[in-house]
């Protein structure tokens, strides 16, 4: 026999390519999640995935599961989206205050700057939300997938190509959701109508964030798919869960603000806005399992799919 065939050669671990889980002529074996035999994980047992027709219970745990498996990799995405949370946020009545330096400095093109500047705003605004979607989403996958977080180079490897449109996308809805109460204020509209439309206000920012939450999946996860496909996803999961984040993203940094200040409204605006990331995974992967088999495996496969132009 020649000596360059059949050499035997050792190395230091397994090696295996990725396998189908659903494929039953694949020869790849997909290795266990620490803790748990080999065989035994299933799509109902999927980390992040929730048993499909498990209601509000089984989503509670996998949303418990994600927070108190990544909370590590939690605190630097809240870093990251503490500075925009706090000089943006909810400021966009400053440029209105800037508008007379503006026209001072400039004569009358500066108040032609101030409709930029207010997009300007709009746009940095929605940098908290793209910050928590696009850190979680790999890495409660990730973590589901493989049994360990994921280091943050291969974070941002996953999901940099798909930054620009689920920015686009939030921004429009940030757009939406802080025009609306610029133009329509108890000084226009009358004392009257205060507490209703502060209400009503309430109820669009709530539903908008949830929208928003199941789009952004779609847009990092499924890539070339959009609105419609989020619109579709939403009819399929139990949307409460969701809900609920959205309303405390909404509620909870103004009582803040209200009670303690700024810098409190800050800390609990990006507490809250981690807690909808989560709510929007999970939200998202209930859907998926609705439509079919599905587990954080596939789900990170989608997301790893490279990017073509």
């Amino acid at each position: 026999m020649d000596v360059g065939e059949g050499r035997m050669r050792m190395v230091e671990g397994p090696v295996v390519e990725a396998a189908d889980p659903f494929d039953p002529e694949s020869r790849t074996h997909e290795l266990a999640r620490p803790g748990v035999s080999a065989g035994s994980v299933t799509p109902e047992d999927d980390p992040v995935v929730p048993p499909h027709g498990a209601g509000l219970r089984g989503w509670l745990s996998r949303w418990r599961g994600v927070l108190r498996r990544c909370l590590v990799a939690l605190l630097p995405i809240g870093l990251l989206a503490a500075l925009p949370t706090h000089f943006f946020v909810g400021n966009v009545d400053d440029t209105v205050i800037a508008a007379p330096a503006l026209s001072d400095l400039l004569g009358g093109f500066g108040l032609l700057l101030l409709p930029l500047m207010w997009l300007a705003y709009f746009a940095v605004s929605a940098l908290p939300l793209v910050i928590a979607l696009a850190g979680l989403v790999p890495v409660a996958l990730a973590e589901g997938a493989t049994g360990s977080l994921p280091r943050p180079r291969r974070v941002w490897r996953l999901v940099a190509y798909r930054l620009r449109p689920l920015w686009l996308w939030l921004a429009a809805f940030g757009l939406l959701t802080q025009a609306l109460p610029l133009l329509l204020t108890a000084d226009r509209l009358g004392p009257a109508v205060a507490a209703p439309l502060a209400v009503g206000l309430a109820a669009l920012s709530t539903a908008v964030l949830t929208f928003a939450g199941v789009l952004g999946c779609v847009v990092l996860i499924e890539r070339d798919r959009g609105r419609r496909r989020a619109q579709h996803l939403c009819s399929r999961a139990s949307l409460s869960g969701l809900v609920a984040a959205s309303l405390a993203v909404t509620v909870l940094p103004r009582l803040a603000d209200a009670v303690w200040g700024g810098l409190a409204s800050t800390v609990v605006a990006v507490a809250a806005v981690l807690l909808w990331a989560i709510a929007a995974v999970v939200t998202y992967a209930q859907a998926r399992r609705a439509e079919g088999p599905v587990t954080s495996n596939s789900l990170l496969a989608e997301l790893a799919t490279p990017e073509f132009d």
